[in-house]
């Protein structure tokens, strides 16, 4: 009966991993930030170096290490480039520390002197951490404490003690490790709310989906029970003329509304509340028994066609209810009743429509009939459940039954455009 599936419907976008996006920009930044700071502090030392290293060499060393440095932390600010500019300084890092012997002018003059970039080594191996999968940077954390050990005891390097080479980069691969594993554990965690995020809106749209799917099949249950249905009843107990020209005009109204099924969900359009209440007043005219309807107040605001088909539905089903369980269903006393087959008293009907104008509306049907103890209705009973309570309640309405036995019924149908204080108190 529906053009479309909602149950079908394609699923949403990927959600944007931003928690890991969010983790990967500040430890970039920090990176960026604690790198020139380290940078800075090392200068001095590069200073009293200098004369050991050849001057072409020198400023090719600096340039490239404090470049790289500040390209990276750059990209870090902008939020582009930022794996790129961090590897290309870690690989540089390793490129210099490799060729650092050639760079020393005087071997003699060079020992005792410890090589400034110990002072980076540990912004380097966070560079990799940052910029490498976790098993290369793992490698990078500890390939270039040795290869910074080795450099040491050389005469290019310092010609320091083996204890004092072993300690530096035992420092440097703790420290280096130590950041490595912070780095990979806040990528981690960012990743598990990611992931927890996505399974949590999967779920929503999946529960969104069966949600609508079953606001389908009630619609569709609604419609074929309100029209259908019955119609079928009231033709299987149709024992008058009148009786039958009822149900005649109730399988018009059916093969109408299933026909245009689909056009009560559409909703988007706006239509007067008057046009719901004189299609009340010609239910109430067409039906086979005594109605007295009456509209009262502001009928002149604008309701979403959606919500006065569901409301004028919720009446139908209200009224034909009332016809086949309170009693006399013509008010001259000569109807058949139901329980006993015998004439009954004459039930007196009303149907209102109230309007409050842009406060919403509602919609009151009562007899003086049999009555029936609402919580005692069974639950595969589909007219209280479907066509009227969640009918209403479907397009942002308020349905209420009350009845007792031998005291009537009232069905009160209330949408509240703006805010409440309850009409019906």
């Amino acid at each position: 009966m529906s053009a479309s599936n909602p149950a079908t419907a394609p699923a949403p976008p990927a959600r944007p991993r931003l928690s890991r996006t969010r983790i990967d920009l500040t430890l970039a930044r920090l990176e960026g930030l604690f790198g020139l700071i380290f940078a800075v502090l090392s200068i001095p030392v590069l200073n009293d170096s200098v004369h050991t290293l050849k001057p072409e060499w020198a400023w090719c060393v600096a340039i490239g290490v404090f470049g790289s440095m500040a390209v990276a932390a750059v990209c870090s600010l902008l939020g582009r480039g930022i794996r790129l500019s961090t590897g290309v300084f870690a690989v540089l890092f390793v490129v210099i520390l490799l060729l650092w012997p050639f760079a020393v002018r005087d071997t003699d003059a060079a020992i005792g002197t410890q090589p400034w970039l110990w002072y980076i080594v540990t912004v380097a191996i966070a560079a990799a951490g940052i910029s490498f999968p976790i098993v290369w940077a793992g490698v990078y954390t500890l390939t270039v404490p040795v290869v910074y050990a080795v450099l040491r005891i050389l005469p290019a390097g310092g010609q320091a003690p083996w204890e004092i080479a072993v300690l530096d980069a035992f420092y440097a691969l703790v420290l280096g490790a130590f950041i490595v594993i912070v780095v990979t554990a806040l990528r981690a965690a960012a990743s598990r709310v990611d992931d927890a995020q996505a399974t949590a809106t999967g779920r929503y749209a999946e529960a969104a989906k069966q949600h609508a799917a079953e606001q389908e099949r009630t619609r569709v249950d609604t419609v074929i029970h309100d029209r259908v249905l019955s119609t079928l009843l009231a033709a299987s107990r149709a024992a008058s003329d009148a009786d039958r020209a009822l149900a005649v005009q109730m399988a018009e109204q059916a093969l109408v509304a299933l026909q245009s099924a689909d056009a009560e969900t559409a909703g988007g359009r706006l239509q007067p509340l008057g046009a719901l209440a004189e299609r009340c007043r010609a239910l109430a005219d067409t039906l086979a028994a005594d109605i007295r309807f009456t509209a009262e107040g502001d009928l002149r605001a604008l309701v979403p066609e959606r919500v006065a088909e569901g409301f004028y539905s919720a009446t139908v089903q209200a009224m034909v209810n009332s016809i086949r369980h309170a009693g006399d269903g013509d008010g001259d006393g000569d109807g058949d009743s139901e329980s006993d087959g015998e004439a009954g008293p004459a039930v007196h009907r009303t149907l209102t429509v109230h309007g409050w104008g842009d406060a919403g509306f509602s919609v009151v049907v009562t007899d003086d009939g049999a009555g029936f103890e609402p919580d005692a209705v069974p639950a595969d009973r589909l007219g209280l459940r479907i066509s009227i309570r969640e009918r209403v309640g479907s397009v942002g309405g308020i349905a209420e039954i009350r009845s007792a036995p031998g005291s009537g019924t009232s069905v009160l149908l209330e949408w509240p455009g703006g805010d409440q204080d309850g009409r019906f108190a």
